[in-house]
């Protein structure tokens, strides 16, 4: 029992650290002048622009949607570890899920504040992008929870059964 405890303690700690450190990747992109974030967003494009096509078309692949997708890609992230974080604890009720995408919700008007200060300016648009992206991650963990656990009721149901 203490080796299950100490092994959750691990994974919590683990889990927080790789929150934390999410949080100050996504910070550090708005502490970015606009030359370096311009010149970021190029490099990404170049690279996922043949894979992204596929699905939007080579022309349709621009600097703004490439923005727009690392604004929900991160924050879906983030979405994903608060909820893992609620799950490791076994804390997922609506109270605390709320909680999680009120955080997320923090994170990302911070997000666009420091942009103001760092010249880029900010956007609402971005923050509610960011805010869809947090609210997908926290429901994909959610879901995935979800059919883990009616999984193992089925197999513990036929287990028992037999």
């Amino acid at each position: 029992m203490e080796k299950k405890l100490n092994r959750e303690r691990t994974l919590n700690i683990v889990l927080i650290a790789i929150t934390l450190a999410t949080i100050v990747f996504i910070w550090s992109n708005s502490l970015q002048s606009v030359p370096e974030s311009q010149a970021k967003s190029l490099g990404v494009r170049a690279q996922i622009k043949p894979c992204l096509g596929v699905f939007v078309g080579q022309g349709n692949v621009t600097d703004n949607l490439v923005r727009k997708l690392a604004h929900f890609v991160e924050y879906s992230a983030l979405g994903c570890e608060l909820a893992l974080l609620l799950a490791l604890k076994k804390r997922v009720s609506w109270q605390p899920i709320m909680n999680s995408a009120f955080a997320a919700m923090v994170v990302a008007l911070t997000d666009e504040t420091i942009q103001i200060f760092t010249g880029r300016g900010s956007q609402v648009q971005d923050v509610w992008l960011d805010f869809a992206g947090a609210c997908a991650g926290i429901l994909f963990v959610l879901l995935i929870r979800l059919l883990i656990t009616a999984l193992r009721r089925k197999h513990k149901h036929n287990h028992v059964s037999k």
